[in-house]
């Protein structure tokens, strides 16, 4: 019995150590186990089963694309260059459509088929000319089946107005804004340079020229388009790397007024601004609705956004020689010559004077001016009569625009023809002749 009790001590430490090895092993089974399944399920591919374990078979597609992006139907040409899939890729369709009804070009009354004309209009619009450099280096890139549905290659059964912001690969190539740019240009050119005209009827030719460069000029272009919505991140399309030609000036002020271009010297350029895009696409954009809605309602268009903006123009008239210049306007209109007189002063003998000139034309005063001597207050005196005369503005509703004679020839091409206004001129010897007026000393 005592034999048999010292057997079982004998084997009892063995059979610990036994289950004790069995158990780790089987703890050290389980976690290479579940390591191997995160393993198969982190995998993209599908690996196949061992004998003792089953796993249902995945059902293949034949469009898939395997690459690490996971889950995800990319064209090519986004994962190789984002910049240019970035560019080339528009906004929606709903983006234009806003747009279009900011304009006042999408109300109730028009049909399916002049809204959907007019939203491409815009969307043409919206694209520069220079848009055409990135298409044709989008299209160098191969493009698979998945580009249809990341919005860059037009969809099968996709309608006029859908197919509009798909990329162009016709030898036509893209349609652009520059044709409409040119249109629209010449409109604010035409209807700015009338209304300024007979609202300013005194204004100098050349403080004219420089009064309509500033109300539909480049930057009031781009500060109108800003707060119609056109600066939408995507709406404008556009090469951010594209030069164009510098102006006239830039070149005078380098090689002076009237130098001789080298033989062989090329045109210096400078980078495509984001300003110089939005200016052409508001000009394109009045052009569209001038063929759209007719002149009429680009006059009403241009008057409402740019020619009701205040604007300083006293600022726009310098006289190199005020007296004279008042002097020969009052032998022009046959008034009485100019006379300087003094109406107050202050500390003539002190560190500070005033001294306050007014200026006569007979019994009617013409202007008044303040400064530390009396040449001072003439000088000043001379130019407040010339702006009180040539500032002299008539009533909004007091003239007639020569333009609206051709509302009933331009109605556009969708709208009811309106009957032609009637035009009012002025009489001949209204207009400033003056030579020394608005010029500068050079």
């Amino acid at each position: 019995m005592s034999a048999n009790r010292s057997l079982t001590k004998a084997f009892r430490p063995l059979t610990q150590s036994t289950a004790s090895s069995s158990k780790q092993a089987l703890s050290t089974s389980t976690r290479s186990s579940v390591a191997s399944s995160h393993s198969r399920s982190a995998s993209t591919a599908v690996a196949s089963s061992s004998s003792s374990t089953e796993v249902a078979p995945t059902p293949s597609s034949s469009t898939y694309v395997h690459d690490p992006t996971p889950n995800v139907h990319l064209p090519r040409l986004a994962r190789t260059e984002p910049e240019l899939y970035a560019a080339v890729r528009p906004p929606p369709v709903s983006a234009f459509a806003a747009l279009s009804a900011r304009l006042g070009l999408t109300p109730s009354s028009v049909d399916a088929e002049t809204r959907d004309r007019r939203i491409r209009l815009v969307h043409q619009a919206c694209t520069h000319p220079s848009f055409q450099a990135l298409v044709d280096k989008a299209a160098a890139a191969q493009f698979e089946p998945s580009a249809s549905i990341s919005g860059l290659t037009k969809k099968d059964g996709s309608t006029a107005l859908d197919a509009a912001q798909f990329l162009s690969f016709s030898a036509e190539g893209v349609e652009h804004h520059a044709a409409l740019a040119t249109v629209g240009n010449s409109l604010l050119g035409m209807l700015a340079t009338e209304y300024l005209h007979l609202r300013y009827p005194n204004l100098p030719t050349r403080v004219l020229k420089a009064a309509v460069s500033a109300y539909v000029g480049p930057l009031t272009l781009s500060d109108v388009g800003s707060e119609l919505g056109i600066t939408a991140p995507g709406l404008l399309r556009w090469n951010k790397s594209a030069r164009i030609p510098t102006g006239a000036n830039s070149t005078q002020k380098r090689g002076g007024r009237g130098a001789p271009r080298l033989p062989g010297a090329t045109s210096p350029t400078r980078t495509l601004l984001s300003k110089d895009v939005e200016a052409d696409a508001m000009r394109a954009l009045v052009a569209v609705i001038f063929q759209e809605q007719g002149l009429a309602s680009t006059r009403r268009f241009v008057i409402a956004h740019f020619l009701q903006r205040s604007l300083n123009l006293a600022g726009m008239l310098k006289f190199f020689d005020p007296k004279h210049a008042l002097a020969s306007t009052c032998a022009k209109y046959g008034k009485p010559p100019p006379q300087s007189r003094m109406v107050a002063e202050s500390g003539r003998l002190s560190i500070a004077p005033v001294f306050v000139v007014g200026v006569w034309s007979g019994e009617t005063k013409v202007g008044e001016g303040s400064g530390s001597s009396i040449r001072m207050a003439e000088f000043r005196a001379a130019e407040d009569a010339l702006r009180r005369l040539y500032l002299a503005e008539t009533p909004l509703g007091d003239f007639d625009l020569p333009s609206c004679t051709l509302d009933g020839l331009f109605g556009g091409s969708s709208e009811v023809s309106v009957e032609a206004g009637q035009f009012r001129a002025q009489p001949l010897g209204e207009a400033e002749v003056l030579a020394a007026a608005g010029k500068s000393r050079h």
